[in-house]
This record gives structure tokens, C-alpha cells and sequence, in this order.
């Protein structure tokens, strides 16, 4: 069944982001991370689609989202990865992202992540459910703005085989008219990156969605939190 292979994907995402957190450590290469990610996806049976990674000092950062083309930077304590992932089943993709911390996160760090990270993704989730539109979604994803950050322009956006409509960004909604109210089957990344005024800092979390009769199904279980490695 197409879901089932979507909950596998989502399964694949989870185990490569585990991948990563066991081989983030001082020393370690970027291009490393997304050896491990990548071999945990194919050693499942999987297939890759992109895997996103990049790697900041949390105490000097200059970084808002991952590189499509992880480099050969040297991880250091006190650094913080981003990464957006995506895995295929059978031609079907789950996507998945949430910070790393090498050693503990920083009183910066930890703060944006309470105070605009969690209470912003939790409320764009919150309007994933049948019935929702993606103009709901939008509202939602305001809080970042009125918060007084900036954000990358995706909030979320719709899996079919791979990435698809509806787009959800920041200042519009775009997909056809019967994308625009969610309906159970209907799977969504809920994807938002906010990013500091001055544009040095950023934290990428999404996860991949089904819309179910009563609310959503998340498809991974990774942890809700600032996965913290190297210690």
C-alpha cells in the first residue's frame, strides 16, 4: 500500500538521522554525515533522494540551512548541524530534519529553539488535519515573523512521489484548487526554518505528515529535541 511505503520512508529517515548523531563528533568531516545517512538508507532497502547537511560554530554562526553538497569542514565541539533529508521506498519519499549538537547546545541555542523553534512548528502542525486549508498553514506559520525573526520561504509542502503541491510559504499559498483544503490520505512535510534578524543563524525542523481521518500521522519517531552527539 502507497502509505505503508511512505511509513517505511519515513522509517529510513529516522535511521539515517540516528546515523548521523552516532558519527557526529569532533573530527569528522561534513561529507562523513552524510556517508553515514546515506548507508543507513540503503543498508534499509531505501533509496536517496537529497541529503542536505551543514555544520556551524554555535558560538559565531554563519549558517540558516544545510549544503546540497556536504563539504570537507571538520566538525569542532560547539558546532550545530542542520540538515534537510529525504529517503525513497518503493518511489515513495518521506523528508526529515532537526538540529545536532556537537557537545552541549549554547543558552542561544537553546533559547531560540524554546521560544521560537518548537512553539512555531507546533503550531503549523497543529493546523495539519482534514478540513485545514494551506492558507491556515500560512497564518500559522506567522508566528515567526511576529516573533521578529525571518525565515526561509517554505513553511511546508506536499509529497506525492517526491516533493509536490500545495507549496506553502510565508507570503503565499501555490497548488491547484484541489490542493488548497487537506484531506485524509494527503501527505505534508511541515518544514519551517526560522532565522535570526541579522540572517547568521537559522534551525531547519520538519517532518513528514499523513493526513488521517482525525488529525495526522507523523511517519518518523525521531525525538522532538536538539539531538545532542560527540560527548
Amino acid at each position: 500500500e502507497e502509505l505503508d511505503c511512505v511509513r517505511k520512508a519515513g522509517q529510513l529517515c529516522q535511521n539515517a538521522m540516528a546515523a548521523m548523531v552516532e558519527r557526529a563528533r569532533p573530527g569528522v568531516k561534513e561529507y562523513e554525515l552524510r556517508a553515514a545517512a546515506g548507508a543507513a538508507i540503503l543498508e534499509g532497502g531505501g533509496d536517496i533522494d537529497f541529503l542536505i547537511i551543514g555544520s556551524t560554530p554555535m558560538a559565531n554562526p554563519a549558517m540558516i540551512f544545510g549544503n546540497p553538497r556536504p563539504s570537507g569542514r571538520v566538525l569542532q565541539k560547539g558546532d550545530m548541524i542542520n540538515m534537510e533529508l529525504a529517503a525513497g521506498y518503493r518511489g515513495y519519499t518521506a523528508q526529515i530534519g532537526s538540529p545536532i549538537c556537537i557537545g552541549p547546545p549554547t543558552d542561544m541555542v537553546k533559547k531560540f529553539w524554546d521560544d521560537i523553534m518548537l512553539p512555531g512548528y507546533h503550531r503549523i502542525v497543529k493546523e495539519i488535519a482534514p478540513g485545514k486549508t494551506c492558507e491556515e498553514i500560512r497564518l500559522a506559520s506567522k508566528f515567526f515573523r511576529d516573533k521578529g525573526m525571518q525565515s526561509r520561504p517554505t513553511q511546508c509542502h506536499g509529497i506525492d512521489l517526491v516533493t509536490d503541491n500545495p507549496h506553502i510559504s510565508a507570503e503565499h499559498v501555490s497548488g491547484t484548487e484541489a490542493d488548497q483544503v487537506l484531506k485524509p490520505g494527503m501527505i505534508i512535510m511541515a518544514e519551517p526554518n526560522p532565522i535570526t534578524p541579522d540572517g547568521m543563524f537559522g534551525i531547519f525542523l520538519g517532518h513528514t505528515f499523513i493526513v488521517t481521518a482525525n488529525g495526522h500521522e507523523c511517519v518518523d519517531k525521531f525525538p522532538l529535541e536538539i539531538a545532542v552527539a560527540g560527548v
